[in-house]
Protein backbone atom coordinates (compact mmCIF):
# COMPACT_ATOMS: atom_id res chain seq x y z
CA UNK A 1 0.00 0.00 0.00
CA UNK A 2 2.62 2.55 0.98
CA UNK A 3 4.43 2.04 -2.52
CA UNK A 4 1.81 2.29 -4.56
CA UNK A 5 1.70 5.68 -6.64
CA UNK A 6 -1.23 7.91 -5.67
CA UNK A 7 -3.06 9.70 -8.71
CA UNK A 8 -4.76 12.62 -7.18
CA UNK A 9 -6.05 13.69 -10.55
CA UNK A 10 -8.66 10.29 -11.03
CA UNK A 11 -11.74 9.80 -9.16
CA UNK A 12 -11.74 6.07 -7.62
CA UNK A 13 -13.32 3.77 -9.62
CA UNK A 14 -15.76 1.75 -7.85
CA UNK A 15 -15.91 -2.30 -8.62
CA UNK A 16 -19.81 -4.08 -8.78
CA UNK A 17 -18.25 -5.81 -5.60
CA UNK A 18 -18.03 -2.74 -3.74
CA UNK A 19 -21.26 -0.65 -5.28
CA UNK A 20 -24.22 -0.83 -2.95
CA UNK A 21 -26.58 -0.93 -5.27
CA UNK A 22 -28.12 -4.57 -6.20
CA UNK A 23 -25.91 -6.72 -8.59
CA UNK A 24 -26.88 -6.94 -12.08
CA UNK A 25 -27.87 -10.62 -13.07
CA UNK A 26 -29.01 -12.16 -16.10
CA UNK A 27 -29.15 -15.80 -15.85
CA UNK A 28 -33.00 -17.30 -16.12
CA UNK A 29 -32.63 -19.01 -12.44
CA UNK A 30 -32.87 -15.38 -10.88
CA UNK A 31 -35.71 -14.26 -9.57
CA UNK A 32 -38.62 -11.90 -10.58
CA UNK A 33 -37.75 -8.91 -8.45
CA UNK A 34 -34.12 -8.91 -9.58
CA UNK A 35 -35.03 -8.50 -12.75
CA UNK A 36 -37.38 -6.19 -12.51
CA UNK A 37 -35.13 -4.07 -10.43
CA UNK A 38 -32.33 -5.05 -13.63
CA UNK A 39 -35.14 -3.87 -16.05
CA UNK A 40 -36.35 -0.82 -13.97
CA UNK A 41 -33.51 0.16 -11.84
CA UNK A 42 -33.43 -0.55 -7.36
CA UNK A 43 -35.64 1.29 -5.91
CA UNK A 44 -33.28 3.02 -3.84
CA UNK A 45 -31.78 4.64 -6.56
CA UNK A 46 -33.14 8.20 -7.83
CA UNK A 47 -34.91 8.33 -10.52
CA UNK A 48 -35.13 12.04 -10.82
CA UNK A 49 -31.74 13.20 -10.55
CA UNK A 50 -31.51 15.93 -13.53
CA UNK A 51 -28.01 15.86 -15.14
CA UNK A 52 -25.14 18.46 -13.84
CA UNK A 53 -27.31 18.33 -10.52
CA UNK A 54 -25.08 18.56 -7.44
CA UNK A 55 -25.11 16.68 -4.81
CA UNK A 56 -24.76 12.89 -4.03
CA UNK A 57 -26.62 11.19 -6.45
CA UNK A 58 -25.68 13.60 -9.12
CA UNK A 59 -25.36 12.63 -12.76
CA UNK A 60 -22.76 13.85 -15.37
CA UNK A 61 -23.78 16.30 -17.91
CA UNK A 62 -24.35 14.39 -21.32
CA UNK A 63 -22.09 15.04 -23.85
CA UNK A 64 -22.97 15.51 -27.73
CA UNK A 65 -22.56 12.50 -29.87
CA UNK A 66 -21.36 12.57 -33.29
CA UNK A 67 -21.48 10.33 -36.38
CA UNK A 68 -17.74 9.07 -35.36
CA UNK A 69 -19.06 8.27 -31.89
CA UNK A 70 -21.38 5.58 -33.15
CA UNK A 71 -18.90 4.44 -35.62
CA UNK A 72 -16.75 3.67 -32.99
CA UNK A 73 -19.55 1.75 -30.80
CA UNK A 74 -19.85 -0.64 -33.87
CA UNK A 75 -18.00 -4.22 -33.62
CA UNK A 76 -17.34 -7.08 -35.60
CA UNK A 77 -18.78 -8.88 -32.48
CA UNK A 78 -22.18 -7.14 -32.44
CA UNK A 79 -22.47 -7.41 -36.47
CA UNK A 80 -21.81 -11.27 -36.23
CA UNK A 81 -24.58 -11.46 -33.01
CA UNK A 82 -26.95 -9.17 -34.36
CA UNK A 83 -29.46 -11.64 -34.50
CA UNK A 84 -29.21 -12.82 -30.54
CA UNK A 85 -30.68 -9.51 -29.80
CA UNK A 86 -34.78 -9.05 -28.88
CA UNK A 87 -37.21 -9.79 -31.74
CA UNK A 88 -34.78 -10.30 -34.18
CA UNK A 89 -34.46 -13.80 -34.75
CA UNK A 90 -38.19 -13.79 -35.23
CA UNK A 91 -38.40 -11.19 -37.28
CA UNK A 92 -36.28 -12.48 -39.29
CA UNK A 93 -37.41 -15.75 -39.61
CA UNK A 94 -40.83 -14.22 -41.13
CA UNK A 95 -39.34 -11.88 -43.40
CA UNK A 96 -37.51 -15.04 -44.75
CA UNK A 97 -40.60 -16.83 -45.15
CA UNK A 98 -42.49 -14.48 -46.60
CA UNK A 99 -39.57 -13.14 -49.06
CA UNK A 100 -39.43 -17.34 -50.17
CA UNK A 101 -43.58 -17.27 -50.44
CA UNK A 102 -43.72 -13.93 -52.74
CA UNK A 103 -40.53 -14.76 -54.37
CA UNK A 104 -41.73 -18.05 -54.99
CA UNK A 105 -44.91 -17.21 -55.95
CA UNK A 106 -44.01 -14.85 -58.56
CA UNK A 107 -40.88 -16.76 -59.80
CA UNK A 108 -43.44 -19.84 -60.59
CA UNK A 109 -46.45 -17.57 -61.80
CA UNK A 110 -44.02 -15.72 -64.23
CA UNK A 111 -41.84 -18.41 -65.46
CA UNK A 112 -37.94 -17.62 -66.28
CA UNK A 113 -38.13 -14.46 -68.17
CA UNK A 114 -39.86 -12.73 -64.79
CA UNK A 115 -37.03 -14.03 -62.69
CA UNK A 116 -35.27 -10.69 -61.64
CA UNK A 117 -38.74 -9.34 -60.77
CA UNK A 118 -39.49 -12.39 -58.70
CA UNK A 119 -36.04 -11.52 -57.12
CA UNK A 120 -36.62 -8.23 -56.42
CA UNK A 121 -40.53 -8.61 -54.82
CA UNK A 122 -38.63 -11.51 -53.00
CA UNK A 123 -36.18 -9.02 -51.40
CA UNK A 124 -38.68 -6.27 -50.54
CA UNK A 125 -41.22 -8.78 -49.33
CA UNK A 126 -38.06 -9.92 -46.98
CA UNK A 127 -37.66 -6.47 -45.62
CA UNK A 128 -41.10 -5.05 -44.98
CA UNK A 129 -42.24 -8.50 -43.58
CA UNK A 130 -38.89 -8.43 -41.04
CA UNK A 131 -38.89 -4.28 -40.55
CA UNK A 132 -42.97 -4.94 -39.71
CA UNK A 133 -42.16 -8.09 -37.31
CA UNK A 134 -39.32 -6.33 -35.64
CA UNK A 135 -41.79 -2.97 -34.17
CA UNK A 136 -44.34 -5.35 -33.79
CA UNK A 137 -42.23 -7.25 -31.33
CA UNK A 138 -40.50 -4.39 -29.69
CA UNK A 139 -44.25 -2.56 -29.43
CA UNK A 140 -44.86 -5.63 -27.64
CA UNK A 141 -42.36 -5.89 -25.48
CA UNK A 142 -42.56 -2.45 -24.50
CA UNK A 143 -46.13 -3.17 -23.21
CA UNK A 144 -44.91 -5.94 -21.50
CA UNK A 145 -42.07 -3.90 -19.70
CA UNK A 146 -45.09 -1.49 -19.09
CA UNK A 147 -47.02 -4.31 -17.04
CA UNK A 148 -44.39 -4.97 -15.56
CA UNK A 149 -43.45 -1.95 -14.13
CA UNK A 150 -47.20 -1.21 -13.23
CA UNK A 151 -47.10 -4.43 -11.63
CA UNK A 152 -44.35 -3.17 -9.30
CA UNK A 153 -45.52 -0.14 -8.68
CA UNK A 154 -49.17 -2.16 -7.50
CA UNK A 155 -46.65 -4.21 -5.39
CA UNK A 156 -45.32 -1.45 -3.67
CA UNK A 157 -48.28 0.16 -3.30
CA UNK A 158 -49.54 -3.16 -1.87
CA UNK A 159 -46.82 -3.71 0.51
CA UNK A 160 -46.96 -0.12 1.82
CA UNK A 161 -50.72 -0.27 2.30
CA UNK A 162 -49.73 -3.68 4.31
CA UNK A 163 -46.98 -2.01 6.32
CA UNK A 164 -49.81 0.85 7.37
CA UNK A 165 -52.62 -1.42 8.47
CA UNK A 166 -50.21 -3.78 10.57
CA UNK A 167 -49.05 -0.53 12.07
CA UNK A 168 -52.60 0.60 12.69
CA UNK A 169 -53.09 -2.96 14.39
CA UNK A 170 -50.20 -2.87 16.28
CA UNK A 171 -51.50 0.89 17.60
CA UNK A 172 -54.73 -0.55 18.20
CA UNK A 173 -53.89 -3.84 20.41
CA UNK A 174 -51.33 -1.64 22.15
CA UNK A 175 -54.12 0.91 22.97
CA UNK A 176 -56.50 -1.79 24.15
CA UNK A 177 -53.96 -3.32 26.52
CA UNK A 178 -53.32 -0.14 27.98
CA UNK A 179 -56.79 0.51 28.26
CA UNK A 180 -56.94 -2.79 29.62
CA UNK A 181 -53.97 -1.85 32.31
CA UNK A 182 -55.68 0.86 33.30
CA UNK A 183 -58.79 -0.35 34.02
CA UNK A 184 -57.40 -3.14 36.09
CA UNK A 185 -54.52 -0.86 37.97
CA UNK A 186 -54.54 -0.16 41.84
CA UNK A 187 -54.57 3.23 41.16
CA UNK A 188 -57.88 3.37 39.38
CA UNK A 189 -60.66 4.70 41.63
CA UNK A 190 -63.50 3.33 40.13
CA UNK A 191 -61.79 -0.44 40.88
CA UNK A 192 -62.58 0.38 44.51
CA UNK A 193 -66.13 0.11 46.58
CA UNK A 194 -66.79 2.60 49.32
CA UNK A 195 -69.90 1.70 50.62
Amino acid sequence: MADEPTNTNNPPTTTPETNNTQPRRTSSSTPQAAKLWDAFGSPEERANALPGQSGPTATPPPKDLTVSDAMKSLSLENASSFYKMPCARDSLMLGIGAGFGVGGVRGVLGGLRSMWTACNWAVGAFAITALAAHEFCQRRRLQELDGMKQAMELMQQLKVKKQKEKEVKAAEVARAAEEERLRKSWTNLSNYKFW
